[in-house]
């Protein structure tokens, strides 16, 4: 189960890693609210990511 929340965790990363890469093509395009939204997905995806593979007190 740890290993599939280790890939999990990894595909979450590469989510956030091309949210930010194409949000910051289209900040270069001039496309605000779109380049926004990817920002705030890559954001998302990125802190999700770092939740998953922190370790919990108290568990096992």
């Amino acid at each position: 189960m740890a290993r599939a929340i280790d890939v999990l965790a990894i595909v979450l990363f590469l989510v956030a890693a091309s949210a930010f890469a194409f949000g910051l093509k289209a900040l270069s395009d001039l496309e605000d609210f779109r380049a926004l939204y990817l920002l705030i997905v890559g954001a998302l995806a990125l802190r999700a990511s770092t939740e998953m593979l922190r370790p919990r007190s108290g568990s096992t």
